[in-house]
Parts: C-alpha cells; sequence; structure tokens
C-alpha cells in the first residue's frame, strides 16, 4: 500500500510560545496491527527537528518515540473511515495529525428480505416510478425482467424505484414475477438477489355494458302497480365493486312521475302507479347500470313500453264562458241566439268510446244547447231576459259516452245576469213636503229624500243634486249626494219667500245614466203658538166596494191660527181606537184627500174602516180627528152551491111531505144581493118532489112506493136578489130503498175533536165509524159532504180516519163544523153526522207595538207627579192566555222611583219630581209579555227629554231628527247636520258661540259630533242585526259658568238592511223517521232556517237541491211531506239535499228506528 503524507508547513517566530502544523496521512483498511502510517516529523514546520513528541489520546494507531506513526490493530472503515489527535513538540510546536482509512471491497450488496410483494394501479402511466421501499449500500444494480432506477442515495445507501415501461391492463394480465440482482463494483465483484412478486390493481376502467342497447314492452294501462314488465341486465369486465353493477332509472332524462322502478340489483322494472293511456301512449325510459367504484362507471339503455289502451275515462268538459271577465254572466240585455259559454267535450278513450252526446238541464228555458260538429257546443239565450224578474240561473251540463255502461260527467254552474240600465230611480213619492223654521244657521237639516233604482251595481247607484232653476230658491239649499240629505245652504228669507220649492235629481251611474226628479216644496215657520182644528172631531163616509184604486172618498180639513209656516199643515193616518192603521187608505200629506190603496172586497175583508187622521202643523204640534170608512156591498158574487154533489136516500114507506135534503148556496153579499132563491133547473125537476124556492128544501111530494132500487136525479140552480145565477148547478141523487133496508148509523150523533194548528200535513184528528144493523159486514164508505169548502180535512173513505190536509192557523180559522156521510148498499142507503174540530191555539205569535217600538216625548220640568204621560199599545194576535198581554218597566236604577207603568193598560205615569239639571233624558223600555208557554216578549223604547222651566238655553229647529243610514256605512261618514238657535245671552246683547256634543250612553259609542259645526259621523261599524235603533241626545251649550245653558234633541237614526246575511238552517243534518203505507201527502217532519236579515232580504223559502220524487217541502213553511207511498221492505232510508243542508230520511227500523207496519 502507498503512503500519501500530506505535509502542511506554517512558519512562527521564534519566541512563539506555540506553533501549530497539520499532517494528513491515510491507509487501506483491513491492515495488520504494526502497518507504519507515517511519520510526525514529516509534519513540523521547516526548520524545526524534534524527536520526542507529547500526543493527545488516540485509538486504533500508535507511535515510536521517534515519531514514527503505526496501527495499533486492524482497522475497519465501515466501522470508522477517520482518526485524528495532536502531537505536540518538547519546545511546544503543535502538529494536528489526521488518518483517512481508505475502503477496500470486503461486502457484498445485502436485500433487506428475499422476497417482496408489490402493487400498482392497472394503467399507470409509462415512466411513472413507484417507491418499492428497498435500499442497499451504493453499488451497481440489475433487473434481470424489468427495468429499475435509483431513487435518490443518502448517506451512501440507494434507494430503488420499480418504473413501468408499458401501460398495464389487468383484464389481460393480472401479475407479475421479477428477480431483482445486486452487485458492486468491486473485483471480484460481489452480489444478492430477490424476488419481487407485482399485482397489477384493478381501477374502474370499464363502464357496465347491457346486453341490448334497447327494450320493448307493451302492457295493458289496468296493469295493477307493483307488476314486473322486464328485466335488463349488464356486465363489467372489473373487479370487486368496479365490476358490480347496479340499476337505476335517469329520472332527468325520463319518468319524472315514478310511474316505473326498477330494482337496483336484479333489474327488473316493475309498474309503480296506474297508468294511463289518454295521457300517455308510449313511455321512453333511460335505464343506467354503473358500477359500485367511488367514481363509478355509468352506461345507459332505452326501454320503451307501449301502453293499450282501457276504457276507464268519462268524457271531460272545458267550458268557457264568454263574458268580457271569463265568469259565468250574462247581461240581461243579451238577444236570442246570443252565445254564454262555449262547451268543449273531449274523451281520452280511444275509437268508439270517445263518441259523446252533451244535453242541457235548468234555466226554466231562458237558455239552449246548439251544435255544428258534436265536439264544440255553444250555450246561446233562447229567451229574453230580465234581472229584475231573476238574476240566477242554475245549469247543468251533462256529456255521456258511447261506451257500454256509457260514463257520464256533468257540471253545475250558475249563469249571472248582469244588469243594464234599463231602470230609471224613482223617488219614494213625486212631491215632498218640509216645514222648517226661518231662522236656522247654514247647514240645517231640512229632509232627506229617497229614491230607489231596480238596476245592480253602478246602474242602480243614485247621486243627488239640485236642478239648478234660475228663478227658484235653490240656492238656499244644498243635498248630500250620497244620503240625499237635504240642508239648508245660506241663510233663509221668509219674507222674501215663506214656501221655497226644490227639485231633486237622482242619476245613476250607468252609462248612459237615467234619471228622475221629485219636488221638494219647503214651508218657512214663524213661531208657533198654535196647534191645528178640524173642522169635525169625526168623519164618517161610506164607499162601494171593488172600487178602483186610488179613489179619492173623503177630505179632511184642519185649520191652523198661525201665520206663514206655522199654518202650514201636513196629515198622516194612524191606528184606530182598537185596530192598526189601515194599509187600505192614504192620505194627501198636504191635501188631507184620503183615497183608496187598493181595491176593497167587503165579501172577505172588514165591513168597515176606522183610523184617526193626524194633522201636524209646521211647530211640531198636532191633532186628532178619528175617521169611519163603512164598505157599501155591491152585487158582486154569484151564489155558489156547497156542496155541489147531494146524495141521500129515502125509504118506500115514507110519507108524503117529507123533508128529503136540503141544498145550500152561498152568497157573501149582503142585503137583496145576498138573498138566494132557488128554482129546478130545466130537465131537473122530479114528479115525486118538489122545492122551497127560499129555504132550498127538497120535500116528498108523493109516495115512492113501487120505485125501490132506484136513483132519482134532481138538478137544482141558485139566484140571488141582484139576479146573479149560480154557475154550478147543485146535483143531487135520491136513492129509493126498501123500507127494511137500514141506512148506516153512527156511534154518536155529533163528534167533537181537538188539534192544535201547528200539527204537520196528514196527522189524524180523529176517527168515525159507522155500522148498518141489519148486516154489519155491508161495506160502508164516508165523505165529508159539507163544512170544509176549503179542503182542510180529509177522510178516510174506507176506515173514517180525519186527516189535516192543508196548514192549520188558530188565528185565521178556529174551528171547523164538518157534516160527514156514510154510505152504503146498492142503491144506496146513507147515514150522518156532524163533527166540530176545535183548532187551539198555540203561542206563535209575539206581541207587536203600534204604531211603532221607538217613541220619543218632551216633558215640561213642571209637569205634576200622577200625569199620565204616555199610553203603551201592543197587540197580540193569539188567543186566550197566549194573546193576553202584561207591561212591565226596566229602566237603569232610579227611574221607577220617576215612572211607573200600569201592567194592563200599558199607561206610563209620572211618579216623581223632574229635574232637567240632575237628568235631562230617561230613556224608559216597556216589555210586553204574553202568558203563553213558551213567553214571547216584545221591547218598547220610550225616550222622555225634560225641558227645564224658564230655560233660555239654545233651541234646536226641531225636537226629533229622524234619519236612515244603511249598514255597513262608512267609518267617519257624515250623514245629518243639527243646529240649534243661539238665543241672546243676557245682559250682554250679544250671542254667544254653541257648542255641541253628544250625551254619553249606550247609543253615543257608535258616532260622533263636531263640536263647532253640528255635523254627526259614524264612528264604528253598524250592522242592523246587532242593533237596527239608536237614539242619540243631542246637546248644545251656550255660555259658562253659571251663565251656561244647554239645549238637548233627539235624533233617531234607522239602520236600513243590506242583504249581507246567508239563511242559516237550525241544524246542518236532521234525521227523520216516516211510517211506510203511509197515504201520500202526509206529513212527518219539518226543517227551519233563520235569516238575520230583514224584509225581503230575510225572507226564506225552501227547495231541495234536487227534485226527489218519494218527498216534496213546503217552500212557505219547510214541511216535508210524502209524494208516493214508502214502502221499507223495498228502500228503508233515503237522502235529500237543499241548497246549504242535508237531510237523512228513514223508515224507522230495528235496533235504531223501529218500523212502523202498517196493514
Amino acid at each position: 500500500m502507498a503512503l500519501i503524507i500530506y505535509v502542511a508547513l506554517e512558519l512562527v517566530a521564534f519566541n512563539s510560545p506555540m506553533v501549530l502544523a497539520t499532517l494528513e496521512l491515510q491507509l487501506d483498511e483491513e491492515q495488520p496491527a504494526g502497518t507504519v502510517v507515517g511519520d510526525i516529523s514529516a509534519g513540523l514546520p521547516p526548520g524545526v527537528t524534534a524527536t520526542l513528541f507529547f500526543i493527545s489520546d488516540h485509538e486504533g494507531t500508535g507511535m515510536k518515540a521517534q515519531g514514527i506513526i503505526e496501527t495499533a490493530k486492524v482497522l475497519d472503515r465501515e466501522v470508522r473511515d477517520r482518526y485524528n489527535f495532536i502531537a505536540v513538540t518538547m519546545t511546544g510546536v503543535t502538529v494536528e495529525v489526521t488518518i483517512k482509512v481508505n475502503d477496500i471491497n470486503d461486502h457484498a450488496p445485502k436485500f433487506p428480505r428475499k422476497k417482496a410483494t408489490f402493487r400498482i394501479p392497472e394503467q399507470t402511466a409509462i415512466g411513472t416510478a413507484n417507491n418499492t421501499g428497498l435500499s442497499l449500500s451504493r453499488m451497481e444494480m440489475l433487473a434481470k425482467r424489468s427495468p429499475w432506477r435509483p431513487g435518490g442515495e443518502i448517506n451512501g445507501v440507494l434507494y430503488l424505484d420499480l418504473v413501468v415501461n408499458t401501460i398495464l391492463d389487468r383484464e389481460k394480465r393480472s401479475t407479475y414475477t421479477l428477480s431483482l440482482e445486486a452487485f458492486d463494483g468491486g473485483s471480484p465483484k460481489r452480489t444478492d438477489e430477490m424476488t419481487l412478486d407485482i399485482t397489477v390493481q384493478d381501477i374502474n376502467d370499464n363502464a357496465p355494458v347491457f346486453n341490448q342497447s334497447r327494450y320493448h314492452a307493451i302492457i295493458s294501462e289496468n296493469l295493477q302497480p307493483g307488476s314486473n314488465i322486464l328485466q335488463v341486465f349488464a356486465t363489467d369486465d372489473d373487479e370487486g365493486d368496479n365490476g358490480k353493477v347496479l340499476y337505476e332509472i335517469n329520472r332527468r332524462q325520463s319518468d319524472p312521475d315514478h310511474y316505473f322502478l326498477v330494482d337496483p340489483q336484479s333489474g327488473v322494472i316493475t309498474l309503480n302507479k296506474p297508468l294511463d293511456f289518454e295521457m300517455r301512449r308510449v313511455h321512453e325510459l333511460v335505464v343506467q347500470a354503473q358500477d359500485n367504484a367511488t367514481q363509478p362507471e355509468v352506461s345507459n339503455a332505452f326501454v320503451t313500453i307501449h301502453v293499450r289502451d282501457y276504457n276507464d275515462n268519462q268524457p271531460t268538459m272545458t267550458i268557457i264562458f264568454l263574458s268580457e271577465d271569463g265568469s259565468p254572466r250574462v247581461s240581461e240585455g243579451a238577444q236570442p241566439g246570443q252565445y254564454v259559454a262555449r262547451i268543449s267535450v273531449t274523451d281520452p278513450d280511444y275509437g268508439e268510446y270517445a263518441n259523446v252526446n252533451v244535453s242541457l238541464e235548468g234555466g226554466d228555458g231562458k237558455f239552449a244547447l246548439t251544435t255544428k260538429d258534436n265536439i264544440i257546443y255553444l250555450i246561446c239565450v233562447d229567451r229574453i231576459l230580465d234581472r229584475e224578474e231573476r238574476d240566477t240561473y242554475e245549469l247543468r251540463v251533462m256529456a255521456t259516452d258511447s261506451g257500454t255502461p256509457p260514463l257520464r260527467a256533468e257540471s253545475s254552474f250558475i249563469i249571472q245576469v248582469t244588469d243594464v240600465n234599463d231602470n230609471p230611480p224613482l223617488f219614494d213619492q213625486p212631491v215632498y213636503r218640509q216645514v222648517i223654521p226661518e231662522v236656522v244657521f247654514p247647514g240645517s237639516f231640512v229632509l232627506q229624500v229617497t229614491a230607489r233604482d231596480k238596476d245592480h251595481g253602478p246602474n242602480g247607484d243614485i247621486a243627488y243634486s239640485l236642478f239648478q232653476d234660475q228663478g227658484a230658491y235653490n240656492k238656499w239649499f244644498s243635498i248630500d249626494s250620497v244620503t240625499g240629505i237635504i240642508t239648508t245652504h245660506s241663510q233663509l228669507d221668509y219674507e222674501k219667500n215663506p214656501n221655497p220649492s226644490i227639485t231633486v235629481v237622482a242619476t245613476d251611474g250607468g252609462k248612459p245614466p237615467l234619471s228622475s226628479t221629485a219636488v221638494v216644496n219647503i214651508v218657512l215657520q214663524d213661531i208657533n203658538d198654535n196647534e191645528p182644528v178640524f173642522e169635525r172631531n169625526v168623519y164618517n163616509v161610506s164607499i162601494k166596494e171593488n172600487t178602483a184604486p186610488g179613489t179619492c172618498i173623503l177630505e179632511v180639513t184642519a185649520r191652523d191660527a198661525d201665520g206663514g209656516s206655522f199654518g202650514s199643515i201636513s196629515y198622516s193616518l194612524s191606528s184606530g181606537i182598537k185596530s192598526a192603521s189601515p194599509s187600505q187608505f192614504t192620505i194627501g200629506k198636504e191635501t188631507g184627500q184620503i183615497c183608496t190603496t187598493a181595491v176593497l172586497d167587503r165579501d172577505h175583508g172588514p165591513a168597515s174602516f176606522d183610523f184617526t187622521v193626524t194633522a201636524v202643523d209646521g211647530g211640531g204640534l198636532s191633532s186628532v180627528a178619528y175617521v169611519k170608512v163603512d164598505v157599501v156591498d155591491i152585487n158582486d158574487n154569484r151564489p155558489t152551491f156547497y156542496p155541489v154533489n147531494y146524495a141521500v136516500s129515502l125509504s118506500t114507506q115514507s110519507a108524503p111531505g117529507t123533508s128529503v135534503v136540503r141544498v145550500m148556496a152561498y152568497d157573501p153579499d149582503s142585503g137583496e144581493n145576498g138573498r138566494i132563491t132557488y128554482k129546478t133547473a130545466p130537465g131537473g125537476a122530479s114528479p115525486y118532489f118538489t122545492l122551497n124556492k127560499d129555504t132550498g128544501v127538497i120535500s116528498l111530494s108523493r109516495s115512492v112506493f113501487g120505485k125501490a132500487n132506484s136513483v132519482i136525479p134532481m138538478v137544482i140552480s141558485a139566484q140571488d136578489g141582484g139576479g146573479l145565477v149560480s154557475l154550478t148547478n147543485a146535483r143531487v141523487n135520491i136513492s129509493v130503498v126498501a123500507g127494511l133496508v137500514a141506512p148506516p148509523v153512527f156511534e154518536h150523533a155529533h163528534y167533537y175533536f181537538s188539534i192544535a194548528e201547528d200539527v204537520l200535513r196528514g196527522t189524524v184528528v180523529g176517527i168515525i165509524q159507522a155500522s148498518v144493523k141489519t148486516d154489519s159486514s155491508r161495506d160502508i164508505s164516508y165523505t165529508i159532504s159539507s163544512g170544509d169548502p176549503v179542503g182542510y180535512i180529509t177522510v178516510d173513505p174506507d176506515t173514517g180516519a180525519l186527516r189535516t190536509s192543508l196548514p192549520l192557523d188558530h188565528e185565521a180559522q178556529s174551528s171547523l163544523d164538518l157534516e160527514v156521510q156514510a154510505r152504503s148498499g146498492n142503491p144506496p142507503a146513507f147515514g150522518q153526522t156532524r163533527v166540530h174540530i176545535s183548532i187551539t191555539d198555540i203561542n206563535d205569535n209575539p206581541p207587536v207595538f203600534s204604531p211603532s217600538p221607538y217613541e220619543s216625548l218632551l216633558l215640561p220640568e213642571h209637569t205634576e207627579m200622577g200625569t199620565v204621560v204616555y199610553r203603551v199599545q201592543a197587540e197580540d194576535q193569539d188567543s186566550g192566555a197566549n194573546g193576553q198581554l202584561s207591561f212591565d218597566l226596566f229602566s237603569p236604577s232610579g227611574t221607577q222611583r220617576t215612572f211607573s207603568i200600569d201592567r194592563s193598560s200599558g199607561e206610563i205615569r209620572l211618579v216623581g219630581g223632574l229635574n232637567y239639571e240632575s237628568t235631562p233624558r230617561y230613556d224608559l223600555q216597556v216589555i210586553a209579555k204574553d202568558s203563553g208557554v213558551p213567553q214571547l216578549s216584545a221591547t218598547f223604547v220610550l225616550v222622555v227629554h225634560v225641558q227645564a222651566e224658564n230655560d233660555h238655553g239654545p233651541v234646536f229647529d226641531t225636537l226629533t231628527y229622524r234619519v236612515e243610514l244603511k249598514e255597513g256605512t262608512p267609518i267617519n261618514k257624515r250623514f245629518l247636520q243639527v243646529r240649534a238657535l243661539n238665543r241672546e245671552t243676557s245682559g250682554t246683547g250679544h250671542f254667544g258661540p254653541l257648542s255641541y256634543h253628544l250625551r254619553p250612553d249606550g247609543d253615543a259609542a257608535a258616532f260622533g259630533i263636531a263640536s263647532d259645526s253640528g255635523w254627526l259621523f259614524v264612528k264604528s261599524t253598524l250592522d242592523r242585526e246587532v242593533k237596527d235603533m239608536y237614539l242619540l241626545t243631542v246637546l248644545a251649550t251656550q255660555g259658562h259658568g253659571q251663565l251656561k245653558k244647554t239645549g238637548s234633541a233627539t235624533v233617531r237614526i234607522s239602520v236600513t238592511d243590506e242583504n249581507d246575511n246567508s239563511p242559516r238552517f237550525t241544524q246542518d243534518r236532521v234525521f227523520m223517521a216516516v211510517k211506510e203505507n203511509m197515504p201520500a201527502g202526509s206529513g212527518f217532519g219539518h226543517v227551519s232556517a233563520t235569516d238575520r236579515d230583514s224584509g225581503p232580504n230575510g225572507r226564506l223559502s225552501y227547495r231541495f237541491l234536487h227534485p226527489d220524487r218519494h218527498f216534496q217541502i213546503n217552500s212557505h213553511t219547510g214541511e216535508i211531506n210524502t209524494k208516493t207511498v214508502l214502502d221499507r221492505e223495498q228502500q228503508s232510508s233515503y237522502q235529500a239535499n237543499s241548497v246549504g243542508s242535508r237531510w237523512r230520511f228513514s223508515t224507522p227500523q230495528r235496533h235504531g228506528h223501529r218500523l212502523h207496519h202498517r196493514p
């Protein structure tokens, strides 16, 4: 081994304490111990010599005394490759010695293990290096069957990477086995070998493949959900989850409504929900197969499913209404032939099932159906419409296909007849007259006029205005365009015109608008201190019946000593002593002329009328006169026979002179006009009988022996004293029977029955029985021969049962006296009996106050106690205890100590002192109760205003204001301006300002008043069904402190009805029981409904929603009757629907309602 010595010299100054030099030596590893490495002296600086050295600790080398370095042991470079130590001479020169150990090829390469397994994904890119985790000492390497390259060298250690040289495909080859040999560069070279097993890992590089790209199936539309249709199949060459195929339907591209399902494992397609051929005949499915990889591969197949038709669809109708807004309505001005609606008819079924026939029902013949192609139908107007006569029609369109059995569709709708402006507004009266004080402030209430328009909507909206006449004083007045309230507009002047007249124009909102006018005559008045005085206190007058309406029969006259407006008089009719104000008469408010408003019929109505006429002057003072009108009879009625047919039996043993029968004719006329004479009609006489012309009695004139078993007819006519002859003659059949033949004999000569007036139609009143002594088995039949011309009662001809056939009313007729005849044998023999039926009263009428349930009066503060201040009048149409009234006074605490009422007469007396300052107003409520069960009652309100003694406070232009407001009037709507006259303030010589306010009570909460102007306005919603009358006390205050004075007036507000409530049945569902085999027309129950509206808006009528062949309902009473004889064995229950409610009828049966069998 060559020794290479590197010597570095460094010269230092002699006197340096230390000279530093370096010496680098090297030798090969594995040399024996004692091998000389080098001499330290070689590292001394030039000129420096030494034979003795001091050295630091060292390992692996030794040193002789002369500085020779040799190995102390065999060195191993792999254990240690370098040695360092310091040598110091005696003179202090230091030498740093470094010995490097050189490597020799003394180790073979060695793999960490002889065999390894390695995984590489298929499709790895060529050139990709895969870390194997193998490492070797630096050497040359050779892979026998695959390329390798170093992955890097760290501290002489090589890390090997496996490099892919070609594309791997698991599906073609899944494993590789490589032998790896490592060898170094020595000589001789040393080697090591290992085996590497490579598994090609599967990646998801293959998509599933269907066995066919398109599948086909044909199924029926009535296939049940859950049924299998077909199976799709796909394979995937990958392994594991990459090759596991799952199926699903692509919902984005097909079948979004989920008609079909596919089993994700098996690929079986099943029906998920019912199909409809008419909606879709072919279903295209995109079935998706995907593997179970993390990033799955997907492939698609197409499935075409054809649906076969099945007849399962009824026709469909599309109705398009041809109105402007598409709603079901038509103008009342539509002419016949004008189209109302277009109906398109289709049947989703295929083929012959699509042929549809369309029909129209309802509409009372006002509408018709037409078509040209049996596909498009048109509903058109067939007859002229009139909305004011009828504004809605219910139509039903039915479409029936040609299937077997046929399927049908129907649609019901209501056609609204819209209004055209064909009716002008009409005032309640053509001329109005009103008296007001001359001295009133502008804005004072004068009069409210009312016009009504039969049209609807804007056509019926009325706006009021004053006709601008240059010569009239219409500038004195103004009118509210909505309410029709006329108020003063400027100062009035009695001297310029004491009787101003204005023309009010009512204009509707139609296009073009229609209008009408009314004249308002206004009388201005001075101070009023005289009441009107009639020329007579009692007027008597007569009028012939049947006089044409509008005939004036009397003119009453009253005079007033006052002048100007105070002397003007207006007349009105009021009730009589024991009767209400008659509706058959009217009186001219200004003329006092009393005229008829209807035809008077003395024969079927009152023979006389008594009533009072009230004359009121311009200042509100009034007086009363009594009028009695006698209705004079005229011969306007012919005699009428009742009964018309008579049948009697007569024994052959009867002696001449025997009275056989009496015919009866009636004539409602009186006097000579009502006197009746009888005679036999031509050809209607018999030689065996004579007729009394005055009494109508037919008597036997000679023996009828030998005429046994024969019937002798007679015909009788009647004539009244005025010469009128009966239109229908009486026919008498006299049955002549042998002397031994016994007629039927009733068990009683007189029968007495009673029945309540509210029983149902068909109720049994009682049973009469007759028998024949000689042969009790002979058939007997019964008939009502007289006593019931209206037909309230019927008799069963076989059983003798008397039943009601019409509704009874005790107030109209309290009893019936019938003559019932029993007939038996041939020729027949007759027996008779009399039946008295008392119709008992039920408490079905409440008390009614007259003339109105609200009144007010003014009482001076100094009125004496004990004075009768008012007499309440009320009546009850019921009889007995049901019509017996008593009165009670109900009022706030303390009022009963001021007023009392006589419970029998209704007289209200003052029993306490009046004090305006403490109580200026009393609201008295009088309750009238009858004595029926259940007890019915009504309430009367009397408002008493106290007039202060020597009061100089403000005075209103009228004591009571009366105004009407519609319910639903908008909040804050002004409707009336009250005005008070401001009197001169004492000692000041001038007028102080007025302030208005409402007395705070229950009624005042709904209204407000402007304190400076006196305008009343609505504060809360008005609902007539909650409260229909308000009585307000308006106070006008003048001055302050001790000079403060107050005047008051009453405002009576009537809330008029709007049709804002629907009828409501007392029960939504009613169950009724009816016996089988009852005669047709028998009543068995009734339904009732209420409507909170009043007048025509609250008048109800009943009807079934659909006509029923078994039952009928009384449109006025709601009573339900049978139309046919019912048989429980054929049908045990029925159901009927009304407009807004439903009822169920059943013939009673066991375990619920028991069946009532009739033999």
